[in-house]
């Protein structure tokens, strides 16, 4: 009887370690694309208002069902929704979006500082 619970307490504990793993992946990579769409808007000059571009031109477009089929998962959608909805980039009257810089903070400042040295 013992040895039993001791079993399941041991797959429980491996399970909720499986499970936090996966969701320091999840954030891990979440925060690397957030740095690749940021470098994406800064490749593309599309910073403030004036220098606007349409996703598909940023190469962000949503894929459509068959292409996240086949392809690993990318978290860059992902990472432009927290960015969205962080006010970092903003969307014109005419669909277009844009990086307002003055809204990266700290952090965000100093990687795009070692993106825009290398």
């Amino acid at each position: 009887m013992i040895e039993n619970s001791g079993r399941v307490f041991l797959s429980f504990v491996v399970m909720v370690l499986a499970f936090a793993g996966v969701l320091y992946l999840r954030a891990l990579f979440t925060r690397s694309a957030i740095f690749k769409v940021i470098k994406i808007f800064y490749q593309h000059n599309a910073l403030g208002i004036n220098g606007a571009k349409t996703l598909d031109e940023l190469g962000l477009e949503r894929p459509d069902f068959f292409q996240r089929m086949t392809r690993r998962r990318d978290y860059k959608q992902y990472a432009l929704q927290i960015l969205v909805k962080r006010g970092i980039i903003l969307e014109n009257e005419d669909g277009k979006v844009y990086l307002a810089e003055e809204k990266l903070d700290q952090n965000l400042r100093r990687k795009r500082n070692d993106l825009l040295s290398h």
